[in-house]
């Protein structure tokens, strides 16, 4: 009982460290590359077929899929951001997942053999793919390249991954909102701001902090991953 305590402070913990430090690097070191990255939006659909581009390049390359969901919400605000967010990460999870059953099933099966997550996975696949699939994609209980990959290892249907990545949406808007933040952020460390302001931005740290913690939980109550890494 206090091991899972302790590991969902930590995966609380480390979501939220990684928006903060997120927030802190596009504003310092990536800001040379965030001005430059503003070609995307300016050039309409081919910025956005570009940046989409992008993201399933990243995805192969197991880049982890949270920093370029943030960034969207840098880029093209929230409700755009989210969007985006959510279509790159389902493109992203597409290739993966077919370069996994068609060619490299060996390879990837022989770099995530030793990690408890596999099992977990295809014993949850083999009763309910469909509920698996969205349930690990919602909650960010396992990385993003993890789940691309692996799940080229287990029997779940193309059907029941396609449906299930939707559960992508929820992250993507987690991301997305506090990109579209940042420099409002920020600005707001530099300025005088008003009560009203600071208690906006701790509300939405509260929520931010309830959705992973009970995604979380009812993922783990359905799927066997209280070992993963």
């Amino acid at each position: 009982m206090a091991s899972n305590r302790g590991m969902a402070a930590l995966s609380v913990g480390g979501v939220i460290g990684g928006i903060a430090f997120t927030i802190y690097l596009t504003q310092t070191l990536l800001a040379p590359l965030i001005e430059k990255a503003t070609w995307f939006p300016e050039n309409g659909w081919y910025g956005i077929a570009a940046w989409l581009l992008l993201y399933v390049v990243l995805a192969l390359l197991i880049a982890p899929a949270s920093l370029h969901k943030f960034i969207s919400g840098v880029l093209f605000g929230f409700w755009a951001g989210w969007a985006i967010a959510f279509i790159g990460a389902c493109l992203g999870a597409i290739l993966p997942f077919w370069l996994t059953k068609k060619y490299l099933y060996n390879f990837v099966e022989n770099k995530l053999e030793k990690k408890p997550t596999l099992n977990a996975l295809k014993q949850a696949v083999s009763e309910d793919g469909l509920r698996c699939v969205f349930l690990t994609r919602v909650s960010l209980v396992i990385p993003y390249p993890v789940l691309n990959y692996g799940y080229g290892l287990t029997d779940v249907t193309w059907k029941d991954y396609l449906l299930g990545n939707f559960g992508m949406i929820l992250p993507g808007a987690l991301y997305a909102y506090w990109g579209s933040k940042a420099a409002d952020l920020s600005a707001a460390m530099n300025e005088s701001r008003d009560w009203t302001y600071w208690t906006a931005v701790i509300a939405s740290l509260i929520l931010t902090v309830w959705i992973i913690v009970y995604l979380r939980k009812i993922t783990l109550a359905n799927i066997a991953l209280e070992s993963t890494e």
